[in-house]
């Protein structure tokens, strides 16, 4: 009898815990909700400000923390891409700067120590009919060359077929390849590319990326009367006086009027330099 009054005890104590913790986690999440509705209706009225405005559906992204990346040119792997692709009897020129040019009866190639890489080449295959078409041959094409994507995405321009990827699963927003397919059966390649696995270092710490200060950063700098829709924390791609490359933290702000790049370190809108 008196172990049942004990069992009884216990379980009164236990449900006032759990209600004691659901009831706490019940106020955080209001407490979090608030703090988040205030936030857009402060970010609102300052951007008003600015004469920008945000569209209906945008969402503050969460504050993120990446690291500085780096990474070393590939040469190996920019002349096996160039192989596959311009095929036997390749040549292969490198100038001061660093750019590496390659040729063969079938086309030319030319990859830049920034990353900037350039070319046009016969591809063997009739000109694509449609977009589908384009998006199949350029899948074909990528993969085979050795260039395909981490978490490859394409989007479609009629003939032209863009594919993305992304580096240590975050997107690297200039980081891209097009391939434009004319009607002689011929492709041109174009866009800033990278091969092998980014490094950071122990001295190296990560860069605070806070959506609301870049987002005010745009504001301050843009030309009114925008509309803001969405923003991505990512990174996006440079080389540093020592042609090193580097992966910078940085916001892609996309607004009515095209995309905007904003340094999450300097708080300062960037130039797209592809």
């Amino acid at each position: 009898m008196q172990w049942d009054k004990v069992k009884n005890i216990l379980i009164v104590i236990l449900l006032a815990v759990n209600l004691f913790l659901l009831s706490n986690l019940g106020a955080k999440a209001w407490q979090s909700k608030r703090h988040a509705e205030e936030l857009d209706d402060n970010l609102r009225a300052l951007l008003a400000g600015y004469e920008q405005t945000l569209d209906e559906d945008f969402r503050l992204p969460q504050d993120k923390v990446l690291p500085l990346l780096s990474l070393d040119r590939s040469r190996a792997d920019e002349e096996a891409a160039a192989g596959a692709m311009l095929g036997g009897g390749m040549t292969r020129t490198e100038q001061e700067d660093g750019t590496v040019f390659f040729e063969s009866e079938t086309g030319s190639l030319e990859w830049g120590a920034d990353g900037v890489v350039r070319g046009r080449c016969e591809t063997g295959q009739p000109a694509p009919a449609n977009e589908n078409a384009a998006l199949r041959l350029a899948r074909t094409l990528l993969t085979r060359w050795g260039l395909q994507a981490e978490d490859a995405a394409y989007t479609t321009d009629g003939l032209s077929v863009t594919m993305t990827g992304t580096i240590a699963g975050q997107p690297v927003h200039n980081r891209l390849l097009t391939l434009r397919f004319d009607q002689a059966g011929l492709a041109e390649l174009s866009g800033l590319w990278t091969f092998g696995t980014p490094y950071t270092t122990a001295r190296e710490s990560g860069v605070s990326c806070v959506a609301s200060d870049a987002l005010l950063a745009f504001a301050a700098n843009a030309e009114p009367g925008g509309k803001i829709l969405s923003m991505t924390a990512g990174y996006r791609l440079q080389s540093d006086s020592s042609r090193r490359l580097q992966f910078t933290p940085t916001w892609k702000i996309t607004t009515d009027s095209g995309e905007y790049l904003v340094d999450c370190a300097k708080k300062m809108p960037v130039t797209q330099e592809n």
